[in-house]
């Protein structure tokens, strides 16, 4: 199956790169006044000493379409690292590996400007993580549900799923797709075994570095850590590979905090930032680093963490500071996603509570720990739709919970019939089966021409 899997997945990469490809290339672009990765002008000598000039035409051409917005930001920190303070939004660790793989392939011979060279890795990192991500999500819906036929269809959604030209484009949603279902799975295994602690540190502090929702990915070993220590009565050596675990991984994520709070708050630390990135930085009234805490107000706070104080003051978020008449059409693009999850997450709740709390008492109550697995994913999943309704820009949502949880796709799984041949458009199967493709289709389409999607 996993190889059945992962065609399937890597088919619907490439039917979304020959759709971006076709529609960048037929349709002109928007040009919205949004961040553009600042580029240094290439000199004819220096486009010269470039072995694959053609190869750099082609790149571009061919994936130029899959940079735009978020991806302009994530391909400029992956080469300049954090050179202005709103880049601060974005976590490290995707545009990080970008930047080394890059650099790697450019020590191997491969010379092609930094444009492309960043695009073309950022591109074939994520085909690579979608398809590996999609087998994680196919292991783990079998692990929980014991349902090849639910484990397939949770697979086919997420290759086709509403937001899925993000997980094609320089975006960090494939990469924590990745870590995400990683990390739950390495939670769910044990059984009868023990945790392998170096990999649920190793999932947990990827997704602590891909995106701030990460953090929240901390609920899932503290829970399966407990569940086990309740079930199984492990002792004193297991606490500690548990809390070492967790603090090894928030230890790295701090060590990311220090290194920006030392950028932008020392004043003892100067940088040299090449002079087309200084240009820019002029051009928007941008604040670069290396100037001293004086333009960051956020240096000052107690727990010095830019991430809120960046989002609030450079993208306006918070809590319903969306909510205006002028963002209905966002409010539209989010509604199927939002509608669906609350649905589902309340209804599922809705039945536990009505089953569970009746007969719980206190000498079952490690028989309904064993038996309801499902719960804390789906009270993750409840807890972030909640977060997308009344905090973020609200059309994020799709792609935020398409990227986070496997809740949607196992709720949308359950409206699937067995094979294809049997899906009836008149039903809920066929009414997701229009939703997915219609955004597919659109989404690709809007977003390599720069027009505004989720």
């Amino acid at each position: 199956m996993t190889e059945k899997v992962t065609k399937l997945a890597l088919t619907s990469r490439i039917i979304v790169l020959v759709i971006q490809m076709l529609a960048n290339g037929a349709l002109p672009d928007h040009k919205p006044d949004v961040f553009r990765m600042p580029l240094a002008a290439v000199s004819e000598e220096e486009s010269k000493k470039m072995y694959f000039a053609w190869l750099d035409k082609l790149v571009i051409r061919c994936l130029g379409g899959l940079r735009h917005w978020d991806g302009e930001y994530f391909l400029h920190i992956a080469g300049n690292l954090y050179t202005y303070e709103n880049t601060l939004a974005f976590y490290p660790l995707f545009p990080v590996i970008v930047r080394n793989v890059a650099q790697a392939c450019e020590t191997l011979g491969l010379r092609l400007s930094e444009k492309s060279i960043l695009l073309l890795v950022a591109v074939v990192l994520n085909t690579w993580l979608f398809c590996e991500s999609a087998n994680l999500l196919y292991q783990l819906t079998q692990r929980m549900f014991n349902d090849i036929n639910k484990s397939w269809n949770a697979a086919l959604v997420y290759c086709f799923n509403p937001a899925t030209i993000f997980f094609s484009a320089a975006y960090s949603e494939t990469l924590f797709a990745y870590a995400s279902f990683y990390l739950m799975l390495e939670c769910k295994k044990p059984g009868n075994k023990n945790f392998r602690f170096f990999r649920i540190c190793a999932a947990l502090t990827a997704c602590l570095l891909s995106r701030s929702n990460g953090l929240i990915t901390l609920g899932f070993p503290l829970y399966f850590y407990v569940r086990h220590l309740v079930l199984k009565g492990r002792g004193f050596w297991l606490q500690a590979k548990m809390i070492g675990t967790i603090v090894g991984a928030l230890a790295i994520l701090h060590t990311y905090y220090f290194y920006i709070y030392r950028l932008y708050c020392m004043p003892s630390v100067t940088v040299k930032h090449p002079q087309h990135v200084l240009d820019y930085a002029e051009e928007r009234k941008y604040l670069v680093s290396g100037q001293g805490p004086e333009g960051s107000p956020w240096c000052q706070y107690t727990l010095p963490f830019p991430y809120t104080y960046v989002q609030s003051h450079y993208w306006d978020v918070g809590f319903l500071r969306y909510y205006k008449l002028k963002q209905l059409p966002n409010f539209i693009l989010a509604l199927p996603m939002l509608s669906f999850m609350h649905w589902h997450c309340y209804d599922y709740l809705r039945n536990f509570l009505q089953s569970v709390w009746p007969t719980a008492t206190l000498a079952n109550y490690k028989e309904l720990i064993k038996t309801h697995t499902t719960l804390p994913f789906v009270l993750h999943a409840a807890f972030l739709t909640i977060i997308c309704t009344v905090f973020v820009h609200i059309q994020v949502s799709t792609r935020l919970l398409a990227s986070a949880t496997p809740v949607f796709y196992w709720f949308a799984a359950d409206h699937m019939p067995k094979t294809l041949a049997k899906l009836k458009f008149r039903s809920a199967g066929g009414a997701l089966f229009i939703w997915c493709t219609t955004y597919s289709l659109i989404g690709t389409v809007c977003f390599s021409n720069n027009y505004p999607w989720t």
